[in-house]
């Protein structure tokens, strides 16, 4: 009799929870559903930009134990592919790719980046200057990373194109956004000074594109703006240290780019693995540019801004394209270490006019 009296509670609280799990179940499978179904796939209930922090400051913290820079992006790449909320983490050079359950993609251009006065609380300016020349030739010139590196290059290109009578425009930081990006690329020179990577879609451990960051940051309401370029993958979240930018695709410039709107064009993409392959190159030569030039691998701003100078200081004395890589090759010690070279595809042949 004792006996039974200890069992049935016993059951009854068994019941009771398999009744209370079913339930639970049950009634998360319509929830479930409906995030799955493609018009919900673009809302993600995961904190994903705690979640990529937390990561990087654990790995941050062995830093002493990791000097490295290829162990503690290992360390991090492990770390992500171990969180439960993470379907997987892969790294490519130095960008690693996360993709969470719910479909959501972060790129990390430059996870281990410190704080240098530009943080989410704080909001760059948007600057848009117009220089104008005495002829049609015109040149934009693009800097989204002014807020950390400053402008040192840009205004001494912009002077040495004033010289040869183009017409400019200067945009800076936030102004730098998606739609300035989808609409007035059209121009005889583009430069642009910003962070990029490689961006694996499908976890494969192989670089699918090469990704260029924007001014433009990564809202909240970004996915909802965004919701096609989002799910084409012409877009994704780039994040640079703590801070996250829309980055496009070569798939953006395809799609927005394609009646041959780049006049002949010449395009410097002053970033990171510019031209490590042809992905983004071929987009802009595609779309009627004529020669597209960067880094192979990785740059270091100091070389990166300095060389950029140099570049156009010898294109304006009439060398070719060609040329100027020959000449500058790595440009400095650091990108010599990195194996990185300042390449170019498409008409090496070009001159500026």
């Amino acid at each position: 009799m004792s006996t039974i009296g200890i069992m049935i509670p016993h059951q009854r609280t068994k019941i009771l929870f398999l009744v209370l799990f079913l339930l639970l179940f049950l009634g998360g499978l319509p929830l479930q559903a409906e995030f799955n179904e493609p018009g919900f796939g673009l809302i993600s209930p995961i904190a994903s930009d705690e979640i990529i922090q937390e990561g990087i400051q654990v790995i941050r913290a062995e830093q002493n134990q990791r000097r490295d820079a290829s162990m503690r992006l290992g360390a991090l790449v492990a770390w992500y592919t171990m969180h439960p909320f993470i379907d997987y983490a892969s790294l490519i050079e130095s960008s690693i790719t996360v993709k969470f359950i719910d479909g959501s993609y972060v790129v990390l251009l430059d996870p281990f980046l410190e704080n240098q006065g530009f943080t989410r609380d704080v909001c760059n300016p948007f600057i848009h200057e117009r220089y104008m020349g005495r002829t049609n030739k015109t040149a934009v010139i693009l800097n989204p990373a002014e807020s950390m590196y400053g402008h040192y290059q840009c205004q001494r290109i912009i002077t040495i194109l004033l010289n040869h009578d183009y017409s400019i425009e200067y945009l800076a930081n936030q102004a730098v956004d998606l739609s300035f990006i989808k609409n007035n690329l059209s121009a005889a020179l583009i430069y642009m000074n910003t962070h990029a990577g490689y961006f694996d879609v499908d976890g494969d451990l192989q670089a699918d594109a090469v990704v260029i960051a924007t001014g433009e940051l990564w809202t909240n309401d970004t996915e909802q703006t965004y919701a096609y370029e989002v799910q084409n993958h012409l877009i994704v979240k780039g994040m640079v240290g703590d801070q996250c930018f829309v980055a496009f695709t070569p798939a953006f410039i395809e799609l927005y780019y394609t009646q041959k709107q780049f006049p002949d064009s010449l395009v410097f993409m002053a970033t990171c693995y510019a031209v490590y392959d042809t992905t983004m190159a071929q987009e802009f030569l595609d779309a009627g540019a004529r020669v597209y030039m960067g880094w192979s691998q990785n740059t270091v701003f100091w070389t990166n801004s300095r060389i950029s100078v140099q570049t156009f200081r010898l294109l304006s004395y009439g060398l070719t394209v060609q040329q100027v890589c020959r000449l500058i090759r790595s440009g400095g010690f650091y990108n010599w270490l990195f194996h990185s070279t300042l390449t170019y595809a498409g008409d090496g042949t070009y001159k500026i006019p």
